[in-house]
């Protein structure tokens, strides 16, 4: 009489290395997609601060009025010159973020010695984060608090 030895997994040992590699995926994917929102933020924001620069050197060195208004409902910014004159720059902000403008009030405008005019907070909400970008009184830089 021959004696056969099976050799293989059992189905309960092949479902236990299935569900930790699902366990694994789902905790690495999450992972994936909050570095991701972070870096499209931080990218979005450098732009952001470069534009606020760009502005009140504007304010500065012509005697034109610079304004940027944020507009949370069509989910972009623009900066004109003169007023709500001609478009200097027009930027996206993404669909899936929410603005809330608490005491920012627009238009955004920077006096001829480059200190902003009417400082305040805006908050933008992403789907993993909240960001406060505050320009305080007296200055010409916004600060960025992550929540």
């Amino acid at each position: 009489m021959i004696v056969r030895k099976e050799s293989g997994f059992t189905i309960v040992e092949l479902l236990i290395v299935l569900s930790i590699l699902s366990v694994l995926l789902i905790i690495g994917t999450n992972l994936h997609i909050k570095s991701y929102q972070n870096y499209q933020f931080n990218q979005w924001h450098q732009i952001f601060e470069s534009d606020i620069l760009f502005m009140q050197k504007l304010s500065i060195t012509s005697m034109g009025n610079v304004y940027m208004l944020i507009k949370p409902s069509s989910h972009n910014y623009e900066i004109r010159s003169g007023g709500l004159g001609e478009i200097i720059i027009k930027r996206p902000i993404p669909e899936e973020w929410e603005i809330k403008l608490h005491t920012l009030s627009m238009p955004l405008t920077f006096s001829p010695n480059g200190t902003i005019q009417q400082p305040g907070r805006f908050q933008i909400i992403t789907p993993t984060t909240r960001y406060d970008i505050t320009f305080s009184f007296g200055k010409g830089r916004s600060y960025l608090i992550e929540k």
